[in-house]
């Protein structure tokens, strides 16, 4: 599969995580051990740990948006930027941010493929609590 059209996969199963709750094509596209690195602060080891964490964003905010976009990609490699604004409704159990305050995500993810699945993600952006 095209490099472009497998992060348009990407995508896809992301919102249908984030936005419906369901993971099947998500879990489809990345190795069971992948890993997630996310700067400084932690990684995020396997896909179930991945779906974890979407889980608990889905449970802590309310009014989430995220606007994905392929930035360019080559082989095994795809670099995709995200723009992504919630509202938090609960605490959090990994990030400290205030209940009814309200974050803007924009980062780069850059995936890596091996055998068709996603094996690691670099995420390197920033954030603004409002």
């Amino acid at each position: 599969m095209d490099i472009k059209d497998f992060a348009k996969k990407f995508i896809e199963a992301e919102n249908q995580a984030f936005k419906q709750g369901k993971f099947d094509a998500l879990e489809a596209l990345e190795a069971p051990d992948v890993v997630y690195h996310w700067g400084t602060s932690r990684d995020m080891v396997g896909h179930e740990a991945h779906r974890q964490d979407i889980m608990s964003y889905r449970q802590s905010t309310s009014n989430h948006q995220q606007e994905w976009d392929y930035v360019t990609g080559d082989g095994n490699v795809c670099v995709l930027s995200l723009k992504e604004t919630m509202a938090f409704v609960d605490k959090h159990p990994v990030i400290s941010v205030p209940v009814g305050a309200t974050i803007e995500f924009d980062a780069f993810f850059v995936l890596r493929l091996e055998n068709g699945k996603i094996t690691e993600a670099w995420i390197k952006g920033s954030s603004t609590v409002q």
